[in-house]
């Protein structure tokens, strides 16, 4: 069985909430992984780090077609009608008049509380999960353990009665030694 990345990789439940929050409330609902990294942690040079967090968790990140920038999934659903600028729901003609430049500035909106809420909680039942997966993966070792100590036993028992036996039905040999006598 695949090893999880919530089990993988310490800390890796607070990455996946950390990157939660932060993709679902930026008022940009897509930027590199550099830009993501930037904003999460405050070091652009961790962009390797958060990269594989956002490979490992498809259920929740998404790279756009050309691999370059990495969103939400569940913001990806939301329309583009957010006002980066003016932080609020433009209508579909709204968007539609500005030119190409003013279209740059709308987005998807952000999460809403109880859109984050169930997400972290998800992230935390994968975790939860994947700790029991892990548990359960290991029934084994009791009952191995008590076969184990069964068979080492029951080995010490047939080894000593079989040492007994033979020790009841052999004489005990025992050489005397005379001793020389002296040529003078």
């Amino acid at each position: 069985m695949k090893k999880s990345p919530y089990l993988k990789f310490e800390d890796r439940l607070a990455d996946v909430v950390s990157a939660i929050q932060t993709l679902g409330t930026y008022r940009f609902y897509k930027l590199t992984p550099q830009s993501w990294s930037e904003r999460i942690s405050g070091d652009a040079k961790q962009m390797g780090r958060w990269t594989q967090v956002f490979r490992q968790h498809p259920e929740f990140f998404r790279f756009s077609s050309d691999g370059l920038m990495v969103s939400l999934v569940l913001r990806r659903q939301k329309p583009k009608l957010f006002d980066v600028d003016e932080l609020r729901i433009v209508s579909r003609a709204e968007r539609n008049g500005r030119d190409k430049s003013g279209q740059a500035r709308i987005s998807r909106g952000p999460l809403s509380e109880s859109e984050l809420k169930m997400l972290i909680e998800v992230a935390n039942n994968m975790h939860s999960k994947a700790l029991l997966d892990r548990q359960e993966g290991r029934w084994w070792l009791p009952l191995f353990a008590t076969v184990l100590s069964a068979v080492v036993g029951f080995g010490g028992v047939w080894l000593g009665a079989t040492l007994k036996t033979e020790a009841e039905t052999q004489p005990l040999s025992i050489i005397e030694v005379a001793p020389s006598s002296a040529v003078d």
